[in-house]
């Protein structure tokens, strides 16, 4: 706590623990560089090697796990809770980082939820929406009002914005999947142009080409077309 500013009914313990963080009180700093040179580390809790160091407006959170929220910016009223879970994500408010590296450099990550290893890892716009499952929503970009649950759901889907992506790769790989719901095992994997589109079943519109405006419905309905 050396150098922490206005740091009263709060706890340090560990080398540099919340050295220089400002407006530190009623907050609690466990580990190695815990909270070293946060900002407005108000009634918070930051456990673990660097966990929330150098975070801003780190206020009313709680970054639990080694580097869990470094660097984070605007991270307020938020749960970072995983090795690097939230690390260096951009504008995260309110939002939940669940998991090893989930939202780690994440940009504009408000009102969102990253669960899972890796979930919505590197996603850009990526408000108002959740990330449910492993590398779901990994390196998503534009993904902001949507729903990826399942593991590689949404992995690398481009444009995916107001979309809703459930099942095992489903949306994985999806290009201008806008406006979409894409719902079973692989639905909409690699689809190109998939805007305005519904594809219901297993495989159904996978590796679709210009599938807008669209809706497949059963097992591989749609599948290549």
């Amino acid at each position: 706590g050396i150098s922490a500013q206005n740091a009263n009914n709060s706890n340090f313990f560990g080398q540099n623990a919340g050295q220089y963080a400002s407006d530190a009180y009623n907050s609690n700093f466990l580990g190695y560089q815990a909270g070293n040179g946060a900002t407005s580390a108000s009634n918070s809790n930051f456990l673990g090697n660097s966990a929330g160091q150098s975070a801003t407006y780190a206020y009313n959170s709680n970054f639990l796990g080694a580097y869990a929220g470094q660097y984070a910016s605007d991270a307020f009223s938020s749960n970072f809770l995983g090795y690097q879970a939230g690390y260096n994500a951009v504008n995260a408010y309110y939002s939940n980082f669940l998991g090893h590296n989930a939202g780690n450099g994440a940009t504009n990550a408000y009102y969102s939820n990253f669960l899972g290893l890796q979930a919505g890892q590197n996603a850009t716009y990526a408000f108002n929406s959740n990330f449910l499952g492993q590398q779901a929503g990994y390196n998503a970009t534009n993904a902001y009002n949507s729903n990826f649950l399942g593991y590689y759901a949404g992995y690398q889907a481009t444009d995916a914005y107001n979309s809703n992506f459930f099942g095992y790769q489903a949306g994985q790989y999806a290009t201008y999947a806008s406006y979409s719901n894409f719902l079973g095992f692989g639905s909409g994997i690699s689809a190109q142009n998939a805007n305005n589109s519904n594809f219901f079943g297993q495989n159904a519109g996978g590796y679709a080409t210009s599938a807008y405006y669209s809706n497949f419905l059963g097992f591989q309905v749609g599948y290549q077309a």
